[in-house]
């Protein structure tokens, strides 16, 4: 059905434009997935295509290509699938921790460089990549948007969204994902600067402090609690870096019967903690970053600066006339 709902859209433009035939349509292959590795010094690269079927359903089929740059890899697939290769519908776009900074920007350029290519599909960093197809692309969209909206560990990172945090932070982070029994969301991985993964908590940390939380559940000293919003503003003086967190939650349970006040206190604690954690660990990264923007020429006369930071949150508990307590939280 999505094959088909692609294929009105792409009719639609045809008949617009006029500049297209039936015979190029048809010989167009409808990529909905890439796949990029790099190993040996050669790229691997798998795109997933769909073909329509007679009872409008879609058929994939998945395509290998091995060599020594992206375009020849591309020139391979063509032949392999007797297609034009077009990215206009890509969904998803899949990287190998292999993929160091060289590697990424190839992968620009080549997107960026194509007429036949958008740059709103999802991004990902992918272990186990061998089982990446057995999987449709909604599926995993959708554990990423759902993970968002309910635990708030990653968020979908477009592919135009990664390029401006690079342009301006050097820097972007990707979710990565493992499959072993079922797809599995680790955290966020660094890319470009650098290639590493991000536990949860950093994770988290980084979507406070990015302002990229939505409603997600929390279990903080075995409280069940419900984000309901939360806005993040950040102020850059000089080396200082002030970060304002304002929220509300519910809770949901309360076994131990902690009062309001002991668990605003443990929610407070919870969030530096996150914050904390991001900080620590990737201040050189990130708000180094942040700084030679906001500030340029303090940082420009200052190279070896000690970045302080302060953290203040502000939060308001919102009743909840359903909540019966006594359920555990996980």
């Amino acid at each position: 059905m999505k094959y088909v709902k692609l294929m009105i859209v792409f009719l639609i433009s045809i008949t617009l434009t006029g500049c297209v035939s039936y015979t190029e349509l048809n010989e167009t292959a409808i990529i909905d997935a890439i796949l990029i590795d790099k190993t040996d010094n050669k790229y691997i690269v798998t795109i997933n295509m769909l073909t329509p079927t007679k009872d409008d359903l879609e058929e994939k089929k998945t395509y290998t290509s091995t060599n020594e740059s992206l375009d020849k890899c591309l020139s391979e697939l063509y032949l392999s699938t007797t297609k034009k290769i077009a990215f206009s519908h890509l969904e998803l776009l899949a990287i190998t921790p292999n993929i160091q900074k060289e590697e990424l920007k190839e992968i620009i350029n080549l997107f960026l460089n194509r007429v036949d290519s958008r740059n709103t599909f999802s991004t990902i960093v992918i272990t186990n990549q061998e089982k990446l197809f057995d999987y449709d692309v909604e599926d995993i969209n959708e554990l990423i948007d759902i993970n968002h909206n309910e635990r708030g560990i990653v968020s979908i990172k477009q592919f135009d969204s990664m390029i401006k945090d690079i342009l301006e932070m050097n820097i972007s982070y990707v979710p990565r994902i493992k499959i072993e029994d079922e797809l599995v969301i680790e955290g966020y991985q660094s890319v470009y600067e650098e290639n590493k993964l991000l536990s949860i908590d950093e994770s988290i940390g980084y979507n406070f402090i990015t302002n990229n939380m939505k409603q997600g559940l929390l279990n903080i000293n075995d409280i069940g609690i419900k984000l309901n919003t939360s806005n993040t503003n950040i102020k850059v003086n000089k080396n200082k870096i002030d970060i304002n967190i304002t929220s509300s939650y519910q809770i949901l349970n309360n076994n131990e019967n902690k009062s309001d006040k002991e668990i605003n206190k443990s929610y407070h604690e919870a969030l530096e903690k996150y914050m904390n954690e991001f900080i620590d660990n990737n201040k050189l990264n990130y708000f180094d970053k942040l700084v030679e923007k906001y500030q340029y020429d303090y940082y420009k006369n200052n190279k070896d600066l000690k970045l302080e930071f302060d953290i203040h949150i502000t939060s308001t508990k919102i009743e909840n006339s359903n909540i019966k307590g006594g359920n555990s939280f996980e």
